[in-house]
């Protein structure tokens, strides 16, 4: 019955990360962990992940010519908040990480929403990027769950879907596999292995389906729906929190 259920939330966390670049995660590893300790489920999901990391860099490749220095600093304290997360924080109480993780989301959002042009000044996007950098990799090593928050920061700038995209995934990936080399002993499991190769049947469905939905999507519409979905999935969290 485990393997079911999560074949379901991997399916369909799959086909929203190809449509918006994340939710693989958030929907996977919360159902994982309902079965296997968290950092099992980190490792679990941390493969898959990185394989549609990957398809998803290869599919904007374009991008790439755009550039990534505006983005290092937001790379490098990500790894710092990684690191934090996978050694001092690791045994913190997932569920109170998941209320903070939902309740920053939302403010997040809200605040670059109605201060859309002082989150595009240059000196702004580099405290962001210090800040949010360091915040994702934080949630990578507690809860497994970064990419919303390399999200909310994307959408806070002018890009493109495909720079959108491309960037988050590139994170992802950088982030993916730092975890997988810190967490590597757990992956000799005979358990570990097989779920993680059971999950990549409903993982390459979904994702074929959600990039299919990508590709009719305009930019306006595709971060209208991105910003939604985030603020769906921060209120989730608090409310599983709460009851």
């Amino acid at each position: 019955m485990e393997y079911f259920v999560v074949f379901c939330a991997a399916f369909i966390g799959s086909g929203l990360k190809a449509v918006g670049g994340f939710g693989f995660a958030t929907l996977t590893t919360p159902t994982v962990s309902l079965f296997w300790d968290v950092p099992t489920a980190i490792v679990v999901i941390s493969i898959p992940t990185l394989v549609t990391s990957l398809l998803n860099c290869w599919r904007t490749r374009e991008a790439a010519k755009e550039g990534f220095s505006i983005f290092l600093p937001f790379f490098i304290f990500s790894l710092i908040g990684l690191g934090i997360g996978l050694t001092i924080l690791l045994n913190m109480n997932p569920n109170l990480m998941k209320f903070i993780l939902g309740l920053y989301l939302i403010v997040q959002i809200s605040w670059d929403h109605f201060n859309e042009s002082e989150t595009k000044k240059k000196e702004s996007t580099f405290k962001r990027s210090i800040g949010m950098g360091g915040i994702a990799g934080l949630m990578l090593g507690t809860v497994g769950m970064p990419s919303h928050v390399i999200a909310s920061y994307l959408t806070g700038m002018n890009l493109s879907k495909n720079r959108y995209l491309f960037i988050l995934s590139s994170t992802q990936v950088i982030l993916r596999v730092t975890t997988i080399i810190f967490l590597q002993s757990r992956l000799v499991g005979t358990e570990v292995i097989g779920l993680t190769a059971i999950m990549f049947i409903p993982v390459l469905l979904g994702f074929v389906v959600g990039t299919k939905i990508y590709k009719f999507l305009t930019d306006k519409i595709f971060f209208t729906i991105v910003k939604i979905i985030i603020l769906l999935m921060g209120l989730a969290l608090i409310i599983k929190f709460l009851i």
